[in-house]
């Protein structure tokens, strides 16, 4: 079943070019057997949810494909649940024909990836004939792949049983960073997570952003880092945050979420290298490579203890 909207031709600019020698380490797999989806019609965004279980660089996806020649998408990738309209990681136009697998490399998104960390792929067509293949398992039966699709808005799409057909490559180099420790629930049901893009460095050499998704919309937070880990409950009796950074802290800038009052969509961000370009003699610096730190995110919930909750936390060691 092709789902969406009739096909023009139109001419391509900008093409990313496949990769075929991707060398990193499968991850995740959805299987393509049975189903095929629209990625031809631009009023079409899909968002294939994906968790990574192996800890690395995201490096790219394989699609299974099924287009008309000439054929191209918009390729999208956000940290992040879905639906998700977070930043955009990484966007290129993927030139896709004919039917069969189809690599992409994602390494300029810049994805560090820990077991657990949920992020999406997001597919748009441009009008040029572009399809790709899945599955489809009828409800009560289980998917094929666990985690949801999304079509242009919150919810899976149709009954849930459909899925976009992928695999997921990860460098497995020793991560620069690791999450540890456990996040809080709001009292709106939001169980905070940290994401990070890029590479932490003593030197700044590098673009590092890091920062809380998935918090309580229109709420104040901070992101904080210490020297060292430490893991204890953020309230004496009732809560469900710890608090998992040792003093001394170093507070961050204090943001706004956004999102919508009640929601779990907003988000608590920060450019670790500008934060550091502004405040050159903040909590342990001169820093140097190999050196540790550990991050952990903080943000307003006024029925919580304390009214406040705290996501997990990461170690971060720092790359030249």
């Amino acid at each position: 079943m092709l789902h969406g909207l009739s096909r023009c031709l139109v001419s391509l600019i900008a093409l990313s070019v496949s990769v075929l020698g991707q060398t990193g380490t499968v991850d995740q797999v959805s299987p393509y057997s049975n189903a095929s989806f629209n990625l031809d019609a631009s009023s079409l965004t899909w968002q294939v949810q994906v968790r990574a279980a192996v800890a690395g660089q995201l490096e790219g996806i394989e699609l299974g494909m099924s287009s008309v020649s000439s054929a191209s998408f918009q390729l999208r990738v956000r940290a992040g649940a879905g639906w998700n309209t977070s930043p955009v990681l990484y966007e290129t136009t993927v030139a896709s024909s004919g039917t069969g697998p189809l690599y992409i490399d994602l390494q300029a998104a810049g994805l560090s990836l820990t077991p657990g960390t949920l992020f999406v792929v997001e597919l748009q067509g441009n009008g040029t004939g572009a399809g790709a293949q899945g599955s489809y398992v009828a409800p009560p039966g289980l998917p094929l792949y666990s985690q949801p699709l999304f079509l242009n808005s919150p919810g899976c799409f149709a009954d849930c049983g459909w899925r976009i057909g992928f695999r997921t490559f990860v460098r497995t180099a020793p991560p620069p960073v690791i999450a540890y420790c456990t996040a809080g629930t709001t009292t709106s049901g939001c169980t905070p997570s940290l994401q990070s893009v890029g590479q932490a460095s003593a030197s700044f050499a590098t673009p590092f952003s890091i920062g809380a998704v998935q918090v309580e919309g229109q709420r104040t937070g901070i992101l904080f880092y210490g020297l060292g880990a430490l893991i204890q409950p953020w309230c004496s009796t009732g809560g469900s945050s710890f608090f998992c950074v040792k003093a001394p802290t170093q507070r961050t800038l204090s943001v706004n979420s956004g999102g919508v009052v009640g929601q779990c969509n907003g988000s608590v961000q920060l450019d670790w290298n500008a934060f550091h370009a502004a405040n050159p003699g903040a909590l342990g610096t001169p820093f140097f490579a190999g050196q540790k730190l550990f991050v952990q995110g903080w943000f307003r919930d006024p029925p919580a203890c304390k009214t406040t909750v705290l996501t997990n936390a990461f170690e971060l060691t720092l790359a030249p």
